[in-house]
This record gives C-alpha cells, structure tokens and sequence, in this order.
C-alpha cells in the first residue's frame, strides 16, 4: 500500500547531502510547478502553511510569502537538517505524515506536497488525513507520477521505488476523502534516465 518508513527514512538520511544537487540535474520541476499554481490559484496571505515531506525544504522559498507560519515535516532527520540550514521554517518536525496530519485537525490553511504521495500507493488515508488537518475553505496542492491510462491499474511502484498514479484513481480518492478536485495540471517533473517523467 506504501513504501515502509524505515525505507523513506534510510534512503534520504542517505540522499540528504546530495539531494538538492541530484535533482538539479534532474530537471525536477515539482516546487517550481506548484509554486506557479499557488501564483495562480491562492490568493490569501497569512495562512498556517504545511510543507508536507518538506525534505531539504525546496518549496520553502515559495511557501512563505502566503505563510503566518509554515512548518515542515519529513521522515528524514538529514533532509531536515538541511531544511533547517535555509532559516525560511517556523517549525521542523520529524514524524510520519498520515499521522502528523491526524493528530492535527483544522490545524493548516493550506498543505502542500511535492513528490510525496509517490510513496504511496494508496492514497485514501492520506487524503483523508489531509482533509482534517484542512480548516474549511483551505487547500491541498500536490504532485503525483502519472500512470500511462493503458496500464487499466489504480497505481503501480516502478523500479525505482515511486508509485505512479493514474489520474482516474487520483480524482476517485480525492473526492472519496471529501476534497473538491479545483484543478489537475499534467507536466514533466523531471527526467530519469534521459527520459521525461510525468506528472499530475
């Protein structure tokens, strides 16, 4: 159903000292394109901001001008050190992030997540949890891989340890937790092996 904590958390406690400069060569556009949807879409300042698997805190810069207050959580003690290097957090937490967002119901004005629901396949529980840690009239923006359609499965974890989503699947379960479904975009996150990746 999801990739097991201990796995995401050894992989970027080892990734961590690298990962900014990995994913540059990547082409990894995942804060970027979320960045340019919160331009679009949101409106209101001084929210409670969620930067959900905050890891190095890439989203961090972009988060901010909306942000009263934005706290990062994350697995990955590393990737939180190195978040904590960027002085754009008023709080950093390390924990599990269905049951972070649990524990804090209409906590958040807006929760975003980039690349991280690609560690899990199902995706109900988080969406739910999301959804309660919303206040009303708040958001959720995040991003998936996508699932080529003539894979007819929900979701698939590839090779390289990520889940791919299908965009029928993601509108299910975004609507079976409660949330109304404003916008999906389709883009390239990022190249892997030479080739684009997708993403909803």
């Amino acid at each position: 159903a999801r990739a097991p904590d201990d796995y995401v958390r050894q992989t970027f406690d080892l990734f961590a000292e690298e990962f900014d400069r990995k994913l540059a060569e990547l082409d990894y556009r995942a804060p970027s394109l979320l960045a340019g949807l919160l331009a679009e879409e949101e409106r209101r300042s001084g929210l409670d901001v969620l930067d959900a698997g905050c890891g190095t805190g890439l989203c961090a810069a972009s988060l901010r001008p909306y942000a009263r207050r934005l706290v990062g959580v994350d697995l990955s003690d590393g990737m939180l050190d190195r978040a904590r290097t960027r002085g754009l957090y008023d709080e950093l937490q390390a924990a599990e992030l269905v049951g972070f967002l649990a524990e804090r119901p209409g906590a958040f004005d807006l929760v975003v997540a980039a690349d991280v629901f690609c560690y899990f396949g199902v995706l109900d529980d988080a969406f739910a949890a999301a959804h309660a840690a919303l206040r009303p009239g708040g958001r959720l923006a995040f991003t998936v891989e996508e699932l080529d359609p003539a894979d007819e499965r929900p979701h698939r974890v590839a090779t390289h340890g990520r889940y791919a989503h299908a965009e029928a699947y993601i509108r299910a379960a975004v609507s079976g937790a409660g949330l109304v479904l404003r916008r999906c975009d389709r883009d390239r996150l990022r190249y892997e092996s030479g080739e684009p990746v997708m993403g909803l």
